[in-house]
């Protein structure tokens, strides 16, 4: 495992008092949960030192995992959506459990040299389809800088962003497909411009101290760059159209969390300004005002379809995930004075 993993698994943030994690908590784990929104929660867990909770959701995902090596596997149609819980599983291997090794070697395999590809070796999102989904980004660069393998994260991004990213706008399609060369939804999906701003923040997170000075830096720029993109798409009320340039669109709680993430996490990790902080909390807040007394987090884009307002595991997670990144980024803020 490459060097600083310890250090950001171990990294511990002070608990709030005002008892929303824990509903939060409650109701995230009360949700049924495909393999990525079983990533997002264990990687809630891990920001938020619940490494008990880690652990349980890293088992679970093991014990899932399918002949082929992948995670978490529910018998939809994803490709690489179990990538997504390859952080918790080598946090369990790295505690010198035999089967979480195995697991995690078994869906790096999977990555690597058996999950469906274009000829420019470009991942494939979902079974018997040549196409490329902005969902990817996430899934599978954290996980790779996590075992250590940041060029194929690299070329994974490289790859991705030359099929989706819409240099006009800044911002990126959803998706691709890759064998007619044509789009299949060129729409500025919200949650999945989040995908990318979050993925790119995690995957700087995991790989401090270690990445590539160039890969940090591009990286870096893409992720400032495509928050720059997406700031000017907020409404009136901080949250976000399901399609960020459609203002027709239904309101969206869940991009807003992941674009507050990925904005508080690059303040705390020192590559973005300190200025970002004001439109993240604001983003954030927006969102968290729609959490009900059972800790649900409303008017987001919904499970299980993800075409209309509902609820998800994703923003359950995605709100757990700011508001760590939140305490991360004040606590630097206090820090530098």
């Amino acid at each position: 495992m490459p060097l600083g993993c310890e250090r950001w698994w171990g990294a511990t943030v002070s608990d709030p008092t005002d008892g929303l994690d824990d509903r939060l908590w409650h109701a995230l784990l009360a949700m049924q949960r495909h393999p990525w929104e079983q990533g997002v929660a264990s990687h809630a867990a891990i920001d938020s030192h619940r490494i008990d909770l880690a652990r349980l959701l890293a088992h679970d995902a093991i014990v899932r995992q399918d002949a082929e090596g992948r995670l978490a596997a529910t018998g939809d149609a994803g490709l690489v959506n179990g990538a997504a819980c390859g952080e918790a599983v080598a946090l369990v291997a790295r505690g010198g459990d035999p089967a979480a090794s195995v697991a995690l070697d078994r869906q790096a395999m999977w990555l690597a040299q058996v999950c469906p590809r274009g000829e420019s070796g470009i991942l494939f999102h979902m079974e018997g389809r040549p196409e490329v989904w902005v969902d990817t980004v996430y899934m599978v660069v954290p996980f790779l800088v996590a075992i250590g393998r940041a060029e194929s994260a690299e070329t994974q991004y490289r790859l991705h962003k030359d099929r989706l990213w819409i240099g006009d706008s800044g911002l990126w399609g959803h998706i691709y497909d890759d064998g007619a060369s044509a789009w299949v939804r060129q729409d500025a999906w919200a949650s999945g411009n989040g995908w990318v701003a979050a993925g790119l923040a995690r995957a700087l997170r995991i790989g401090a101290g270690w990445l590539d000075a160039d890969v940090r830096m591009g990286w870096r720029e893409d992720a400032r760059a495509l928050l720059e993109a997406v700031a000017p798409h907020e409404r009136e009320d901080g949250r976000f159209s399901n399609v960020l340039d459609d203002a027709s669109a239904f309101r969206d709680g869940t991009a807003g969390l992941m674009f507050a993430y990925a904005a508080f996490t690059g303040v705390a990790d020192g590559w973005l300004d300190s200025d970002w902080v004001s439109p993240a909390r604001r983003w954030m807040e927006a969102s968290l005002a729609k959490v009900g007394e059972d800790g649900l987090v409303g008017d987001v884009c919904g499970a299980p379809r993800f075409d209309r307002q509902g609820t998800s595991a994703e923003a359950q997670a995605f709100a757990l995930l700011a508001r760590v990144a939140a305490r991360r980024a004040e606590a630097r803020q206090q820090s530098t004075g």
